[in-house]
Protein backbone atom coordinates (compact mmCIF):
# COMPACT_ATOMS: atom_id res chain seq x y z
CA UNK A 1 0.00 0.00 0.00
CA UNK A 2 1.39 3.27 -0.67
CA UNK A 3 2.51 5.49 2.37
CA UNK A 4 2.16 8.80 1.04
CA UNK A 5 -0.39 10.60 -1.35
CA UNK A 6 2.78 10.66 -3.67
CA UNK A 7 1.59 10.24 -7.19
CA UNK A 8 5.07 8.42 -8.42
CA UNK A 9 4.42 5.98 -5.44
CA UNK A 10 1.02 4.81 -6.10
CA UNK A 11 2.40 4.56 -9.79
CA UNK A 12 4.91 1.83 -8.08
CA UNK A 13 2.24 0.21 -7.03
CA UNK A 14 -0.18 0.27 -9.91
CA UNK A 15 3.36 -1.37 -11.69
CA UNK A 16 3.88 -3.83 -9.09
CA UNK A 17 -0.80 -4.83 -9.27
CA UNK A 18 -0.38 -4.81 -13.31
CA UNK A 19 2.18 -6.97 -13.49
CA UNK A 20 1.20 -9.60 -10.48
CA UNK A 21 -2.36 -9.91 -12.30
CA UNK A 22 -2.24 -8.78 -15.58
CA UNK A 23 1.05 -9.33 -16.68
CA UNK A 24 1.47 -12.97 -15.27
CA UNK A 25 -2.41 -14.27 -16.77
CA UNK A 26 -1.24 -17.25 -18.98
CA UNK A 27 -2.47 -16.07 -22.46
CA UNK A 28 -1.76 -19.16 -24.01
CA UNK A 29 -4.45 -20.63 -21.75
CA UNK A 30 -6.61 -17.74 -22.51
CA UNK A 31 -6.48 -18.24 -25.80
CA UNK A 32 -8.06 -21.49 -25.86
CA UNK A 33 -10.97 -20.45 -23.79
CA UNK A 34 -14.25 -20.79 -25.42
CA UNK A 35 -14.75 -17.06 -27.21
CA UNK A 36 -11.44 -16.31 -27.02
CA UNK A 37 -9.25 -14.97 -29.89
CA UNK A 38 -6.15 -17.16 -30.15
CA UNK A 39 -4.50 -13.81 -31.85
CA UNK A 40 -6.10 -11.43 -29.26
CA UNK A 41 -4.29 -9.64 -26.07
CA UNK A 42 -5.07 -11.53 -23.04
CA UNK A 43 -7.50 -9.27 -21.70
CA UNK A 44 -9.46 -9.10 -24.67
CA UNK A 45 -9.76 -13.32 -24.43
CA UNK A 46 -11.18 -12.80 -20.88
CA UNK A 47 -13.49 -10.60 -21.86
CA UNK A 48 -14.28 -12.62 -25.25
CA UNK A 49 -14.83 -15.70 -22.68
CA UNK A 50 -16.86 -13.69 -20.01
CA UNK A 51 -19.38 -12.59 -23.15
CA UNK A 52 -19.48 -16.54 -24.58
CA UNK A 53 -20.53 -17.78 -21.20
CA UNK A 54 -22.85 -14.82 -20.13
CA UNK A 55 -20.69 -12.74 -17.97
CA UNK A 56 -20.94 -9.60 -17.74
CA UNK A 57 -17.51 -8.14 -18.97
CA UNK A 58 -17.81 -4.84 -17.27
CA UNK A 59 -17.40 -6.55 -13.90
CA UNK A 60 -15.65 -9.59 -14.89
CA UNK A 61 -12.99 -7.37 -16.72
CA UNK A 62 -13.58 -3.69 -16.51
CA UNK A 63 -11.74 -3.26 -13.53
CA UNK A 64 -8.61 -5.40 -15.16
CA UNK A 65 -8.89 -3.37 -18.14
CA UNK A 66 -8.85 0.15 -16.25
CA UNK A 67 -5.54 -1.15 -14.49
CA UNK A 68 -3.66 -2.01 -17.45
CA UNK A 69 -4.94 1.62 -19.10
CA UNK A 70 -3.33 3.45 -15.75
CA UNK A 71 -0.68 1.21 -15.94
CA UNK A 72 -0.05 1.89 -20.04
CA UNK A 73 -1.19 5.52 -19.81
CA UNK A 74 0.61 6.84 -16.85
CA UNK A 75 2.10 4.70 -14.30
CA UNK A 76 3.99 2.66 -17.41
CA UNK A 77 5.25 5.52 -19.19
CA UNK A 78 5.07 9.20 -19.37
CA UNK A 79 1.32 10.65 -18.82
CA UNK A 80 -0.55 11.08 -21.84
CA UNK A 81 -4.03 13.16 -22.34
CA UNK A 82 -5.97 9.88 -21.56
CA UNK A 83 -5.01 9.50 -17.78
CA UNK A 84 -7.87 12.38 -16.83
CA UNK A 85 -10.26 10.61 -18.97
CA UNK A 86 -9.12 7.02 -17.64
CA UNK A 87 -9.44 8.65 -14.05
CA UNK A 88 -12.94 10.29 -14.52
CA UNK A 89 -14.19 7.35 -16.07
CA UNK A 90 -13.54 4.74 -12.98
CA UNK A 91 -14.62 7.94 -10.60
CA UNK A 92 -10.78 8.23 -9.34
CA UNK A 93 -10.48 12.02 -10.17
CA UNK A 94 -11.19 13.33 -7.27
CA UNK A 95 -9.39 11.30 -5.31
CA UNK A 96 -5.58 11.53 -3.48
CA UNK A 97 -3.13 9.13 -5.60
CA UNK A 98 -3.05 6.25 -2.70
CA UNK A 99 -6.83 6.23 -2.18
CA UNK A 100 -6.94 6.03 -5.79
CA UNK A 101 -5.00 3.15 -5.65
CA UNK A 102 -6.60 1.41 -2.85
CA UNK A 103 -10.06 2.02 -5.25
CA UNK A 104 -8.24 0.31 -7.92
CA UNK A 105 -7.03 -2.76 -6.09
CA UNK A 106 -10.07 -3.42 -4.37
CA UNK A 107 -12.14 -3.36 -7.70
CA UNK A 108 -9.41 -5.57 -9.16
CA UNK A 109 -9.59 -8.05 -6.07
CA UNK A 110 -13.77 -7.90 -6.28
CA UNK A 111 -13.32 -9.11 -10.84
CA UNK A 112 -10.46 -11.90 -9.81
CA UNK A 113 -13.14 -12.75 -7.56
CA UNK A 114 -15.96 -12.41 -10.36
CA UNK A 115 -13.54 -14.51 -12.57
CA UNK A 116 -13.15 -17.20 -10.37
CA UNK A 117 -16.66 -17.27 -8.72
CA UNK A 118 -17.69 -17.56 -13.00
CA UNK A 119 -15.43 -19.86 -14.04
CA UNK A 120 -16.94 -22.29 -11.33
CA UNK A 121 -20.07 -21.62 -11.87
CA UNK A 122 -19.08 -22.96 -15.78
CA UNK A 123 -17.96 -26.14 -14.38
CA UNK A 124 -21.32 -26.82 -12.44
CA UNK A 125 -24.07 -29.58 -13.88
CA UNK A 126 -26.63 -27.43 -15.03
CA UNK A 127 -30.01 -27.56 -13.39
CA UNK A 128 -30.97 -31.47 -13.76
CA UNK A 129 -27.75 -33.05 -15.17
CA UNK A 130 -26.59 -35.63 -13.30
CA UNK A 131 -29.95 -35.84 -10.92
CA UNK A 132 -30.95 -39.91 -10.68
CA UNK A 133 -34.48 -38.80 -10.34
CA UNK A 134 -36.55 -40.74 -12.84
CA UNK A 135 -37.80 -38.01 -15.08
CA UNK A 136 -41.53 -36.94 -14.42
Amino acid sequence: MPTSSEQSEADTQILTLAKGIIDYLDTKALRKLPGADAKAATINNLEGWAKYTDGDPDTLVGPLRLLYNLRSNGAAHARNKKWPAFLTQAGLNKLQPDEQFVRLMTSAAEALEALANHAEAQTQPTSGEGDDAPDQ
